[in-house]
């Protein structure tokens, strides 16, 4: 039988980088360009949800719109495949990008209402003629629809379920996130400075609450910051890692190039 101790002495911290990282920014801010970069510093991937989103970087890389011209049901096809091929190879990747969070979020509606119609509550969803039927059909509907928002839950459930699948895959995951309030633009400076991930609803909130570190991505001329400050009106920043706090230099433009320092971040 395990003998269990109860500590008298103060055991130091073993973490330091994030492993979980978000990163929230205006969409053409440079994300892309940098995490691309990211794939060839670290034995890390990039998992683009986004259509099109790094067909001009070079990258270690894979997209679930491969053609760019997928519809939307294939696109969620690719992804189911591609993680199941990852979570088949677990431990590959030491980091893996997920790019982006509101590409996610829209799977999640496809991936949420196959998910409802598995159990027994929703086993008559989406039937016709004792028939179920396929996503794109006339008649086909998502769970969104149910009354008093009732369906979210399970596009909530299905979202959160890829999160832990991704922590499975990688031992670091660092997130692409789109902002859906204001930002401030001063001098050359665009910095977010609303509330709100580009997430349905609650969860935002949820998710925020279960990674390490949310970063602003601060453009600042032809440098980019990490910003982990947290402001009264704002949720989407801030670290659990004593390491990672106000304004961290991560890229700038240079005669050769977009120089990245994410040694500042991960030694």
């Amino acid at each position: 039988m395990t003998e269990f101790k109860l500590p008298d002495e103060i055991t130091k911290s073993t973490q330091e980088a994030p492993r979980d990282l978000v990163i929230i920014g205006l969409p053409k801010s440079g994300k892309g360009s940098i995490l691309a970069d990211f794939t060839k510093k670290y034995n890390g991937l990039a998992f683009d949800l986004e259509r099109g989103g790094y067909e001009f970087l070079d990258a270690r890389k894979i997209s679930i719109y491969p053609n760019h011209d997928e519809d939307i049901f294939t696109a969620y096809q690719n992804y189911i495949k591609y993680r199941n091929t990852l979570l088949e190879n677990k431990g590959k990747y030491e980091y893996l990008i997920i790019d982006g969070l509101s590409d996610l979020d829209m799977l999640s509606e496809i991936g949420g209402t196959l998910a409802y119609m598995n159990t027994t509550i929703g086993k008559n969803f989406n039937l016709k003629n004792g028939n179920k039927l396929k996503y794109g059909e006339p008649d086909f509907k998502l769970v969104t629809t149910l009354p008093d928002g009732a369906g979210y839950r399970y596009t909530r459930d299905w979202f959160l379920n890829q999160i832990e699948i991704f922590r499975q895959i990688s031992k670091y995951r660092i997130y692409a996130a789109h902002v859906s309030d204001k930002y401030v633009k001063d001098n050359g400076k665009e910095e977010v400075v609303g509330s709100e991930i580009s997430l349905t609803g609650k969860l935002k909130t949820i998710f925020a609450s279960k990674v390490t570190a949310l970063a602003k991505l601060v453009i600042d001329g032809d440098k980019r910051y990490l910003s982990f400050d947290v402001q009264n009106d704002s949720v989407i920043a801030g670290s659990r890692s004593p390491k990672l706090a106000g304004k961290i230099l991560i890229s700038e433009k240079t005669t050769e190039g977009i120089k990245t320092y994410w040694e500042n971040i991960y030694n």
